[in-house]
């Protein structure tokens, strides 16, 4: 499991963000070229897992940086993608698909890469996925 996939599985079951963007088109990873509009795809950003002096515990703490972008056919339905993925994603916490998630919270958006003449509208966000492995 990592941050990519729990933040997928939150998406993905999220009534809200399916009814406008369906979960076989939410992607861990970039969005395939030809893929229906609109899609998101989750990519890893960074990571740390939390040292200790033994490295023996059962469970250990990490912290993941995910990506969610949109790619939408207007730039209306980008914005509003996206913003029912915020609201989907933050803040949360607890155990989701059977991991112990310590929060997922925002970490900033990402600007416009919109490419008119192809009628592809792109915009990203990044939450910081904090779970025990």
């Amino acid at each position: 499991m990592s941050g990519v996939a729990i933040a997928r599985y939150v998406l993905a079951n999220a009534a809200a963000v399916t009814a406008q963007v369906p979960a076989a088109r939410i992607f861990i990873g970039n969005i395939p070229t030809n893929t229906a509009l609109p899609a998101i795809g989750i990519a890893h950003i960074s990571g740390t897992e939390r040292d200790t002096v033994s490295l023996a515990e059962a469970s250990r703490f990490r912290r993941d940086r995910v990506q969610v972008t949109v790619h939408a056919a207007t730039y209306g339905a980008k914005v509003s993608i996206l913003e029912l993925a915020r609201t989907a994603l933050s803040p949360k916490r607890g155990a989701l698909n059977g991991y112990d998630v310590d929060s997922i919270m925002q970490a900033g958006e990402g600007p416009d890469f919109d490419d008119e003449a192809a009628r592809i509208y792109e915009r990203s966000r990044d939450f910081m996925v904090a779970w025990r492995t």
